[in-house]
């Protein structure tokens, strides 16, 4: 950094700073410090610049050393939240901490931050409220602190276009393979983080899963991302995550279940048409087969796959399969 600049992380705690003292009537370098996750050099070196700038004045109570404005400053002008607003923007920070807080370590602090700095007493009360009668559920949500450096590096290298070498394990393979990845794009979908790029071992775009990369490289190697390449186009068909050739599906939902099916998106190609008995008919185009296929068995004897006449037999292939691991335990315990 060059002499005499200022970082954003300073900008933001400085901001942070000024804003808490027209909140609050005096403060200790101690508290920032503990506040900000900072040492107290760092605060006292961000009060002395503030002093520059604004009447921020130290003065002594016995032995204690406090900070604040001086009396009739006018407050700088707040950022104005809702309650509502404020806790859409903590629930955003607790679901990113709970991938482990990769690479937005700092722009989460600093957004608690200013989200405190905004707290009134009747804001705050309502905050809380708000958070006593809506919950959110994170628990799918998988835990990435071990990933931290490696998503680090794929921020790093996504942005700055710069060829990445890993060592990838699927779920078929016996150990990693090493290949080079050009990174287009991190993908968050249902709980998992995933990198989508060019890998040159396939020669095509491969979609990976974070949490199996063994290990990471970045190299002095740059790319430039295909002006043709349309991350929304090339995720379009996916059920869940999987990327695989279009297929037209046709389901049945019996009347027990028909509503619910109705009052949700599953996918954003799907089309709806209520039968006169009550069941409903549900029509989609997904890549391949193989999640629509386990989200269909999951409703059990409710859902009937009508279309195509592959994902029946595959389905009917399986529940074969179940039979031979059930049947015979249940026989047992009828004889015994």
């Amino acid at each position: 950094m060059e002499e005499g600049s200022v970082s954003v992380d300073q900008i933001e705690r400085q901001w942070g700073i000024i804003n808490s003292l027209c909140q609050r009537r005096r403060t200790t370098i101690d508290e920032l410090a503990e506040e900000y996750g900072v040492s107290q050099k760092t605060i006292k070196r961000d009060l002395d610049k503030l002093s520059t700038k604004f009447p921020v004045v130290e003065y002594k109570e016995g032995r204690q050393k406090y900070w604040s404005l001086i009396p009739g400053f006018k407050n700088v002008p707040p950022i104005i939240f809702l309650p509502t607003e404020l806790y859409a923007l903590s629930e955003c920070t607790r679901f990113l901490k709970s991938m482990g807080e990769p690479f937005l370590r700092s722009t989460l602090e600093s957004i608690n931050h200013k989200i405190k700095a905004t707290f009134d007493q009747g804001k705050l009360e309502s905050f809380e409220n708000l958070r006593r009668i809506f919950s959110v559920n994170l628990s799918a949500a998988k835990d990435y602190s071990a990933k931290r450096e490696f998503l680090g590096q794929l921020f790093t290298a996504a942005s700055e276009q710069r060829r990445v070498e890993i060592g990838y394990q699927g779920l078929k393979d016996d150990k990693p393979i090493v290949r080079k990845v050009d990174p287009y794009r991190l993908w968050y979908r249902d709980g998992s983080v995933y990198l989508v790029g060019l890998c040159h071992l396939r020669e095509k775009i491969r979609m990976f899963a974070v949490d199996r990369i063994t290990l990471l490289n970045l190299t002095k190697e740059n790319f430039l991302i295909p002006q043709d390449f349309d991350f929304e186009a090339y995720t379009e068909h996916a059920f869940n995550v999987m990327i695989e050739d279009p297929v037209h599906v046709k389901i049945r939902f019996s009347p027990e279940i028909a509503r619910y099916i109705e009052e949700r998106e599953w996918h954003p190609s799907q089309k709806t048409k209520k039968q006169k008995d009550g069941s409903l008919l549900l029509e989609l185009t997904v890549g391949g087969t193989l999640e629509i296929k386990r989200w269909v068995l999951s409703f059990g004897p409710q859902a009937e796959v009508l279309e195509p006449e592959a994902l029946v037999e595959e389905i009917r292939a399986d529940l074969e399969n179940m039979r031979q691991i059930y049947a015979p335990k249940i026989m047992q315990k009828k004889m015994g």
